[in-house]
This record gives structure tokens, C-alpha cells and sequence, in this order.
């Protein structure tokens, strides 16, 4: 959908983003805000942050261009004692279960503890300054509202979609028929009024143009060059993981497990399977997880699966994480084919660290990638497969993914392809505006 953008000179634009999710939040989902939001940078873009401050600040912000608006979230923090909200997963065990208001408001809490705020000061700055285009990211869908009022005021509009919305939803299934049929109305009603609309993975964006017509761009997830091994160092000796035994290939797994279309039974079940049909395979193989678990995920990890064993390695922090990734022997990405466009931003750090990956993906976006790059691919939960993948493994006979096929998921590659959605917005919206 970007021929024509593309056979232009590239621009310098004025660009609003607003992001909930952003530095000093540690959340996966601040990851791609930020990442595009520096590149988009690099490409010469002035780029202003419409952010919450609930997570706090950065010394830099009026520098950087940075502006928070109040949430409702950080009151609640302050009852509680914080002056902020702390990330979701920063300790060593979580609770799976949704937010109760996630149930009641449509389409997500945020829509009433943040949204209102954020779409004020987004209209107070559009009167102040003149931006080329507006770029909303969700989740939270709410975002968009942010979009919608400044492309009512003539401002060009990208839509960017990490999640897709009522499509294979993260969030919970409303309970009235009211709710759902009102979350389908808002999800048609923003989107369709976005000049551009962007999509991380190829079954979200098919889905929007089945449903809703929206011929969707499709802008992936990449991996930010700039945390390169430099920026990284070994687990240091306060981890809670053991020296590393030459004598054991070990499957590293970073981050949670807890969400949907990601289970990691079926694998301990091939793990346990191996030890009894091939213990001199298994023997010379070790399961490292690293971040934290429910209650059920850390009984599932106490199996004993001896002679192979699994490591638990709590939380650690993203640098150490990082470091980990690179001096492992593989690493595991796992994803259901109940969440078809499932792109983990996990992926694009496993293949930046240059190790081999066994994903268990199959009939998912982040499946057909890793294969298409080279890693060992087998479904999530057929346990023969993972069995035998695991055999290969222990054989050393899984190899890296292809360098040169990494080069479309890192940046700056997402962040040219997001330059062209805002010439593409602009020029739509130019269009619309002389019709």
C-alpha cells in the first residue's frame, strides 16, 4: 500500500506519538515505542512522546521531547504508599487473573484512567504546534481515541496495532452481549478512521481487511542494534543460577510464560518423556527459565525429570537476560496456534543474540518467521515433536538462524516502514481533504 510513498523523497515530519507503554516503563510493551520513536528520530523526524506518568519520569523529558499526562492509575499507586506504578512482572511470581475493570469498561480500563487526560493535552498541543501526522499505538486500544480527535481536527493518522483488537483478543471476553457488540463498534468506528492503519503481524492485518475493509500495513517488530552485546554482561554472582555444565546443552527460556497462547506443560511433558525412553539423551540436556511464574508454573517446573533438569532462574534484569540469551546453547520460544498473530518481540531479541531457537510455533506468525530464518520449528503442544527436537538439541544438531535474514527485523528496516505509513496517512488524508 506504499507505492506511491515510496517513490518520494524522504521527509522530515512533525510527528505526535502517543504510547502508553514507554521508558521508564519496563514492560515488554514499552519495547517497540521506544525503539521506533529513536529511529523514527534517526530518519530526521521531529518526534514528540505522548505518554502517561504513571510509571514516572526521565530526567530528560522536556529534552527528549517527552510529555506525561496525569492517569488515575498513579492515584491509586499513592494510596498504596508508591508514587508510581511498578511494572507488571518485576518480581519473581505474578498472578495471571485481569484487572476487575476490565470486565466493565469498554474497551479497556484505560479508557477512563487515562484516555480523557491524554486526548486533552494531545488537543492543547496540536493548538500550539503544527504536526504532520499523528501516531497512536495499542494496546491500549483507548489510544486511538487520541487519534481520532486529532484527525477530526485535519491532523494525518497512523493507527498502529501491536495487538490486534476483538481479533484473537489478550484481554478478557466481556460478559454482557452489550459490552462486546460496543467494543466491535469502537473497533470499527477508530480504525476506520484512520488514514493508515499498521499491524505487526500478517493474520491480524488479513484479519481487519476480512472484517473491516482496512487494507492494513504490515510493520513487524524488530530488534534495536543499539543493545548489542556491549550493552550486556554475565549473570553476575548474586543470580540464582547455577555455573554452567559443559556437559548439559541448555534451552534457555527469558521472560513469563502467563499469557495466552503460551504453555510450557506440553514441554515438560517431552522433557519427562525423554527421561524415560532416552536417559542418556536426556542426561545431557537442562531447561533454564528465567522470569517470573504463577504458582502452577513453578509445581509444573519442580517436575522431576532427572537425569535431564530444570533450572529455575527467577527475575532477572534485561541486561543480564540479554547476556543469558547469548551464551546459551538454544533458546525456546514458545506460542500457541490459538493466537495466530502472536510476533513476540521475544523473537527478535533471540535472533539478535545469534544462537540457535526451537520454537514451539507452528500456525503462528512467530512460527512461520523463525522458520523462514532458519530456527527448529514444531508445534506447541504435539509432544512426539518437541521430544524428538529435543534429541536434536542434545545431538548439537541445531544451528542459527541465517544473519542475513535477520536484516528485515531490525531496525532501522521498522522504522522506514512506519515513515512510509505517515507519508501514506498524509497523503490520504490530503486526498480526503480535496474531495
Amino acid at each position: 500500500m506504499f507505492s506511491d510513498a515510496e517513490n518520494k523523497a524522504p521527509m522530515q515530519r512533525t510527528i505526535l506519538f502517543v504510547a502508553y507503554f514507554y521508558p521508564p516503563c519496563r514492560d515488554t510493551g514499552a519495547q517497540r515505542p521506544a525503539a521506533m520513536v529513536k529511529w523514527l528520530r534517526r530518519l530526521g523526524h521531529r518526534v514528540t512522546v505522548l505518554t502517561t506518568s504513571a510509571y514516572g519520569s526521565l530526567p530528560d523529558d522536556p529534552n527528549e521531547g517527552i510529555v506525561r499526562t496525569a492517569d488515575a492509575q498513579r492515584w491509586r499507586a499513592r494510596l498504596r504508599g508508591k508514587d508510581r506504578v511498578d511494572a507488571l512482572y518485576d518480581s519473581d511470581t505474578y498472578a495471571a487473573s485481569p484487572h476487575f475493570l476490565s470486565k466493565v469498561l469498554v474497551p479497556e480500563p484505560l479508557v477512563a484512567a487515562w484516555a480523557p487526560f491524554a486526548r486533552r493535552r494531545a488537543v492543547s498541543l496540536a493548538r500550539t504546534q503544527r504536526y504532520d501526522c499523528v501516531i497512536t499505538t495499542s494496546p491500549p486500544e483507548s489510544a486511538h481515541l487520541i487519534g481520532r480527535a486529532l484527525a477530526k481536527r485535519g491532523v494525518p493518522w497512523v493507527a498502529d496495532v501491536r495487538d490486534a483488537w476483538t481479533f484473537e483478543p489478550l484481554r478478557p471476553r466481556f460478559p454482557a452481549a452489550l459490552q462486546r457488540r460496543l467494543d466491535e463498534r469502537l473497533e470499527r468506528r477508530w480504525l476506520t478512521a484512520a488514514d493508515v492503519v499498521a499491524c505487526v503481524s500478517q493474520p491480524a492485518a488479513d484479519d481487519l481487511r476480512r472484517r473491516l475493509g482496512i487494507d492494513a500495513a504490515l510493520i513487524p517488530n524488530g530488534w534495536d542494534p543499539d543493545l548489542g552485546p556491549e550493552d550486556t554482561g554475565p549473570p553476575t554472582a548474586a543470580d540464582p543460577l547455577p555455573p554452567d555444565d559443559p556437559d548439559r546443552a541448555s534451552l534457555v527460556y527469558t521472560g513469563r510464560f502467563g499469557s495466552y497462547g503460551r504453555d510450557p506443560r506440553p514441554l515438560v511433558e517431552a522433557l519427562g518423556a525423554l527421561a524415560r525412553e532416552q536417559p542418556d539423551v536426556a542426561e545431557r540436556l537442562e531447561l533454564v527459565v528465567v522470569g517470573p511464574l504463577t504458582e502452577d508454573e513453578q509445581r509444573l517446573l519442580s517436575a522431576d525429570v532427572s537425569p535431564a533438569r530444570i533450572v529455575r532462574g527467577g527475575s532477572l534484569d534485561r541486561v543480564q537476560a540479554l547476556a543469558l540469551q547469548r551464551g546459551a546453547d538454544a533458546l525456546l520460544l514458545l506460542a500457541s496456534p490459538a493466537r495466530t498473530q502472536l510476533l513476540n518481540i521475544k523473537l527478535f531479541e533471540y535472533l539478535a543474540a545469534g544462537r540457535p531457537i526451537l520454537a514451539l510455533a507452528e500456525g503462528t506468525e512467530a512460527g512461520r518467521v523463525a522458520a523462514e530464518l532458519g530456527a527448529e520449528v514444531v508445534g506447541a503442544t504435539d509432544v512426539a515433536a518437541i521430544q524428538e527436537a529435543l534429541s536434536r538439541l542434545a545431538a548439537g544438531e541445531l544451528r542459527a538462524p541465517k544473519p542475513d535474514a535477520v536484516r528485515p527485523y531490525t531496525y532501522p528496516a521498522p522504522a522506514e516502514r512506519m515513515s512510509e505509513a505517515v507519508e501514506a496517512a498524509i497523503e490520504r488524508s490530503s486526498g480526503l481533504r480535496k474531495a
